[in-house]
């Protein structure tokens, strides 16, 4: 085989096809160009039948487009072999290349002629348009007649139904009433027992005429127990008047429901907290008249809403604690001024009472001095430590602007590091608002900060931090802090309150967040507008105290 193939593509000094052009560029050219298209276009083609073979599976004789297609790649080989032999002689490689080709050739030319026969006797589509058309009006035919068919069985079915439900018209009706009193009790009853909340049903004495298994386990009272009972009974001795209350209005009338949650103190000593949903009371003509009440344990909720506000709390402080920390610089100033001044007075009263005869004038004066801002360094040391204490919120009577005026002495130094200017322009008339001053401050101490970060790569005009407080049409406190910053995104302000979410690049987004969770426990409201004409501006909303209890 190695001999064979060696004896194949030796040229023995054959010359190159080349040779016979005289090596003539252009006809060399002439001749690759034309060879090689025509291969490109033979190979091309057997892919396309091959491709169309595998395609079409329901062809009736596939073995001819396979045979075409390797008849026409092998005369496509024989063109590339034109190309090579230009300048290789290996014409006995081509020779065999071309026999192959002449088998194929031979082999596809039988195969063609023996299937004529067969190709011409294939109905043409006009024969298969023509056998559709039958073929779809015998169906039409059949689909009618089955429809007469189905019409005719449909009019006897109603007739045969018609007769029947004649005949039994009146054993049903009899039977109706009776059945639909046994579904309505059953369905009533299965409900009852099966629910998994608390169902009641209170007499007119206010004692439980009925309590299903889930309410006896929510309280720990058997229903033998719960009918020398009433709901006042079991009820926290906080919640009674209340609950006394709304359970008379629903009795005469004056309201057709109440949804309250309050506390029960079950056979155990137990306090639990309840939902309880009282509807108006049940039509005297059923079995069990009465006012039913479904009842929901919901300590595991109130237990979790206390975690919850706990949880909130402590992170209010951490952002508290985390404010104060990047305000340490300017905490220290403020208590390094009055302390600064306080040595220096000291020093001098130590002067003026060495001279001959003392000053005692000087001495008073410096004395004084040294109060005064023993007094001031005092201040801002309580007012950090309000900031700072871990104590639950304490709602009082605040002054909004004498809050923002704390806030601002606390970052006074911030402001001036930062080169901001503050415009305040605070109404002097305000009435008080009940809130918890340390919670408010918060706010507006984050709003602070949030305006200088916005401003700390502004350097091409003048960084302006505004703050403004003023009464709307509904007596409200409005307090807004604008800025001169680079603003925010129409996308950003949908987003700028939730929670983890930042525009800053060492944010945690919780500032925001919690300021809003603040101001609406407050039952006020916190929003973002564009600044005018540039930067942003934050502004929250909150109830005088005149219109909100305490």
């Amino acid at each position: 085989m190695t001999s064979f193939l060696s004896w194949l593509m030796s040229p023995q000094d054959y010359m190159p096809h080349g040779m016979c052009f005289l090596w003539q560029p252009e006809l060399i050219a002439l001749h690759v160009a034309s060879d090689s298209a025509i291969a490109l276009a033979y190979y091309s083609i057997p892919i396309a039948l091959i491709y169309f073979v595998n395609k079409r599976t329901d062809l009736a004789f596939p073995t001819i487009f396979v045979l075409t297609g390797l008849f026409i790649l092998a005369c496509g080989t024989t063109h590339i072999m034109g190309v090579w032999t230009l300048w290789n002689p290996d014409y006995r490689l081509d020779g065999g290349i071309k026999a192959v080709t002449a088998v194929l050739s031979i082999g596809t030319a039988i195969a063609i002629w023996k299937v004529m026969p067969l190709a011409l006797a294939l109905p043409s589509t006009a024969q298969l348009q023509q056998a559709n058309k039958a073929l779809g009006e015998e169906i039409g035919h059949r689909q009618r007649a089955e429809a007469a068919l189905r019409e005719a069985n449909a009019e006897l079915e109603r007739r045969v139904a018609e007769r029947t439900a004649n005949l039994q018209e009146e054993v049903l009706r009899r039977r109706g009433t009776e059945a639909t009193l046994r579904a309505s009790e059953a369905r009533w009853r299965s409900m009852f027992e099966a629910s998994a909340v608390g169902i009641a049903v209170m007499d007119q004495d206010n004692h439980f005429a009925a309590a299903n298994e889930a309410f006896q386990r929510m309280i720990g009272y058997t229903g033998e127990e719960l009918q020398s009972l009433g709901p006042l009974d079991i009820t926290h001795e906080d919640d009674r008047e209340t609950a006394q209350e709304m359970l008379e209005h629903v009795q005469s009338g004056k309201r057709e429901d109440y949804h309250s949650e309050k506390r029960y103190r079950c056979r155990d000593g137990r306090v639990i907290w309840v939902r309880v949903s009282t509807a108006r009371a049940l039509d005297p003509d059923t079995p069990l008249p009465g006012t039913p009440a479904i009842i929901e344990d919901i300590t595991e909720r109130k237990r979790a809403e206390g975690d919850l506000h706990n949880a909130r709390e402590a992170l209010s402080r951490a952002t508290r604690l985390a404010m104060m920390g990047e305000l340490a610089a300017s905490i220290a100033h403020e208590i390094n001024q009055p302390l600064g001044a306080i040595i220096m007075n000291g020093n001098a009263c130590r002067r003026f009472l060495a001279v001959t005869p003392p000053d005692l004038d000087e001495v008073r004066d410096g004395l004084d001095a040294v109060v005064s801002d023993g007094n001031r360094a005092s201040e801002v040391l309580s007012r950090i430590r309000a900031m700072l204490k871990n104590a639950a919120p304490e709602r009082g009577e605040v002054d909004v602007n004498k809050s923002i005026a704390e806030v601002l002495a606390l970052t006074r130094q911030e402001l001036q590091q930062h080169r901001v200017s503050v415009q305040v322009d605070l109404r002097p008339d305000l009435p008080r608002i009940v809130a918890d001053r340390v919670q408010l401050q918060q706010v507006v101490l984050n709003l602070v900060m949030n305006g200088i970060d916005a401003m700390r790569a502004i350097a091409d005009r003048a960084r302006i931090l505004t703050i403004r407080s003023q009464l709307d049409d509904q007596r409200n406190i409005v307090v807004n802090v604008a800025d001169s910053g680079v603003g925010l995104d129409a996308a950003d302000r949908e987003r700028i309150f939730e929670t983890f979410f930042t525009t800053k690049a060492a944010g945690m987004g919780m500032g925001l967040a919690i300021s809003k969770s603040i101001i609406e426990a407050h039952h006020g409201r916190l929003w973002a507008a564009p600044g005018s004409p540039i930067g942003a501006m934050f502004a929250f909303a909150l109830p005088s105290a005149s219109g909100v209890s305490l």
